[in-house]
């Protein structure tokens, strides 16, 4: 075994003593556990908590889910195996990090972010440090799949067929022609087409890691 494997072996074992346990996290009261371990760094409850408290992912995973913890963890995995493995290096550019902080602050209130942060113990700086690191995973995604995808007339009379017409019959609403909303179609089709390699994409750097998640370990101790 090399020194490398030794190092990772060594720092797993570790970590897999304090897998499952809770803590009391640095300068507060609150209970905090380890629910995620990804090539060595580790995500915490605390982390999902703020994620979900803040609604970093309230657009990506919707205001209906049943179980928005398990779908902010997997958010945070694929985040990290995706900034982890790329090999691409991201600068945040400060605006864009202020206007991301206004939008939370807007849709929070300033009163209302103020008194999330001191809960967990946090600053403005610090909810930075979340919002960097989402940035700078979605950068990575866009700057890797903004290439064009062409689309054939075959693949817009498909789409036509089977994904708008029974759509717009099932509101009661009469389909457009089909040349009438071409551009609406392949845009539609390229959407679809980015979606699926990005989700490829992941996985199979999610097949590369090594992730450990741990059961039951979302369940807040509070």
């Amino acid at each position: 075994m090399n020194m490398q494997r030794m190092k990772r072996a060594a720092i797993l074992f570790l970590l897999s003593a304090f897998i499952g346990s809770t803590f009391i996290f640095s300068g507060s009261q609150m209970v905090d556990r380890i629910v995620a371990v990804v090539n060595e760094e580790v995500i915490t409850l605390t982390d999902v908590r703020i994620a979900e408290a803040f609604g970093l992912y309230a657009e990506e995973i919707g205001e209906e889910a049943e179980d928005p913890r398990s779908l902010i963890l997997q958010k945070l995995i694929d985040q990290k195996v995706v900034i982890q493995l790329s090999g691409e290096e991201v600068l945040i550019d400060a605006e864009r990090l202020d206007e991301n902080l206004m939008r939370i602050t807007q849709r929070l209130g300033a009163d209302e972010v103020e008194r999330r942060l001191t809960h967990f113990g946090l600053d403005w700086e610090n909810l930075k440090d979340f919002l960097r690191e989402k940035m700078a995973y979605q950068t990575i995604i866009s700057e890797r799949f903004s290439r064009a995808n062409p689309v054939s007339l075959k693949e817009i009379e498909e789409y036509y067929q089977r994904s708008y017409v029974p759509v717009q019959k099932e509101k009661g609403v009469e389909p457009m022609p089909m040349m009438e909303i071409l551009d609406e179609i392949e845009s539609g089709i390229k959407q679809e087409k980015i979606k699926a390699q990005i989700q490829d994409w992941i996985m199979n750097l999610r097949d590369k890691s090594d992730i450990q998640v741990i059961k039951g370990g979302l369940k807040s101790p509070e």
